[in-house]
């Protein structure tokens, strides 16, 4: 199987992997992919979410577009801010740049449609191998199937899933309930500043949900 990061594969999942087009709200998946590349961070240690505010422990680049650009611009803005802050800021362009990311990989192509008059339709990421755009929504399923240890970025996975409503993707004997539920422990059950992390998601796409309602 291929290897993924954590905001590949939330992306993924959260993409048909034929028509490209987003199984949900536009700007609820890119709070969710906001919040998960902050998550690669958290992971690698290059930031820390201590206190429920994010702030750089690690200023070193690591060669990776995406990452590396969310690190610089936690170091420019300078300061702790809250997690909801920062998924709400970087969230404007995070589909985007994850998307990109993939697309370079060779994973997924960017297709962007026209309307009348030649304004912009929308952009859709089809992916170039169904079955490896599909991996990751399998991997963590099968997961889901035999509890036991579950891996960090896995178990952020599965909260930020939840968190964005994509859980009912996953192809699983048990009820939906069940799934949800389970999906509830593990966020529950994440280090410290990862279910801090989760968190925030969960407020951005609270707010998120109040505006849209309005």
């Amino acid at each position: 199987m291929t290897e993924f990061r954590l905001a590949d594969e939330l992306f993924l999942i959260g993409h048909d992997e034929y028509t490209g087009k987003t199984r949900v709200n536009e700007e609820l998946l890119a709070t969710g992919l906001a919040g998960a590349v902050l998550g690669e961070l958290l992971i690698n240690r290059r930031i820390s979410c201590l206190g429920g505010k994010v702030s750089v422990v690690d200023q070193r680049p690591w060669g990776e577009t995406v990452s590396d650009a969310a690190l610089g611009e936690l170091q420019r803005r300078m300061g702790s801010y809250v997690v909801r802050a920062w998924v709400e800021h970087l969230r404007d362009n995070a589909r985007e740049a994850v998307g990109r990311r993939l697309v370079n990989a060779g994973v997924v192509r960017r297709e962007e449609s026209r309307g009348m008059l030649g304004r912009r339709n929308g952009v859709r990421f089809p992916g170039v191998e169904p079955m490896v755009c599909a991996q990751p929504q399998v991997k963590l399923a099968y997961q889901l199937e035999r509890p036991g240890v579950i891996h960090p970025q896995m178990a952020t996975l599965a909260a930020l899933l939840l968190a964005v409503g994509l859980e009912h993707l996953l192809v699983v004997t048990m009820s939906r309930q069940e799934c949800k539920e389970q999906l509830s422990q593990i966020t529950a059950s994440l280090p410290e500043e990862l279910h801090t992390l989760v968190t925030g998601v969960q407020a951005a796409t609270a707010a998120l949900a109040l505006t849209v309602r309005r």
